[in-house]
């Protein structure tokens, strides 16, 4: 019953923000700015950057929610509702309200803003370290990693698609987007500069992490993430003997854990590990490229 109260209240919510909605993104006037919802706070900066005062963000998840389970609340509804934009980068929680945010506001624009990059799968990340370091678990991984925006990589392609997207809905602001559009790729080299000097020569390349978010950082400074977490679940006795063995045969002295996961079940596995220091890290923080540097000197650390 209450759930039952709970959406009406929303339904009721989103019509009457429907009924007041700006014009669409074709009819805006050159003062009028684009209302653009994302799902990660990190593609906020981005669009933030990018958009500079002709955007008005919005992400639904920040620091310490998680993206594959989250629920959006009705304040939330309301600003999809009164969206022009949707910027969609594959978490988990989209596959449920995606369609919901259609049926709420049907001139919503959903947009894949990775096109272009190539996703990793999440069965890359999970190998039998116990007896081939090269060999997969025959287990079942299957899926794409969501975590693209951990990636310089990927958000230089991410950038470009954003630019486009803003200039197509708001041609008339297309000469400030491509500005900041410039300026924005230059922070993003910045920080690929910087992660490719702090990681490049470290002593060891595994690295032993709770929630498998940076594969695709590890990916591009060739460096090997070991997650505990297979498929979001706790791993296997089995599975848990070959985390150790691994951390054991590499040495590894640290784990990275997140804000969200829980301290407990990190110390445990630490001190099975025989591990000396755990790291905090924010994979949802809004500030990126701050965030990614701060990643990189703690790997970094963890790495020498």
């Amino acid at each position: 019953m209450k759930k039952l109260i709970f959406f009406v209240l929303v339904l009721l919510l989103i019509i009457s923000a429907c009924a007041s909605r700006k014009p669409g993104a074709s009819e805006l006037n050159k003062d009028e700015k684009l209302n653009v919802t994302v799902s990660i706070a990190s593609i906020q900066w981005l669009v933030d950057q990018i958009g500079g005062e002709h955007v008005q963000t919005q992400s639904l998840t920040t620091s310490g929610d998680d993206p594959h389970t989250y629920e959006p609340s009705p304040s939330q509804m309301i600003s999809v509702a009164d969206s022009e934009l949707y910027f969609t980068t594959g978490v988990e929680f989209e596959d449920v309200w995606i369609p919901k945010f259609l049926d709420a506001n049907s001139d919503l624009q959903v947009i894949d803003i990775s096109t272009g990059f190539e996703r990793i799968s999440m069965a890359d990340y999970h190998h039998d370290h116990a007896d081939d370091h090269a060999d997969e678990h025959d287990h079942d991984h299957g899926g794409s990693d969501p975590h693209l925006w951990l990636s310089p990589q990927a958000m230089r392609q991410i950038a470009q698609n954003v630019a486009g997207i803003l200039e197509s809905a708001d041609p008339g602001n297309a000469s400030a987007y491509q500005s900041n559009l410039e300026k924005t790729l230059a922070t993003i080299d910045m920080v690929d500069s910087q992660l490719n000097q702090q990681l490049s020569q470290t002593v060891r390349k595994q690295f032993l992490i709770i929630h498998p978010s940076l594969g695709y950082l590890a990916d591009t400074y060739s460096l090997e993430m070991i997650p505990v977490e297979v498929n979001g679940q706790e791993p296997s006795p089995t599975e848990l003997s070959e985390i150790l063995s691994a951390a054991e045969s590499y040495g590894i002295n640290t784990l990275f854990t997140q804000i969200g996961n829980n301290p407990f079940n990190a110390q445990t596995l630490a001190e099975q590990a025989k591990i000396t220091s755990i790291i905090e890290i924010d994979p949802m923080a809004y500030d990126w490229a701050g965030n990614m540097l701060f990643i990189g000197e703690s790997l970094q650390k963890a790495l020498n």
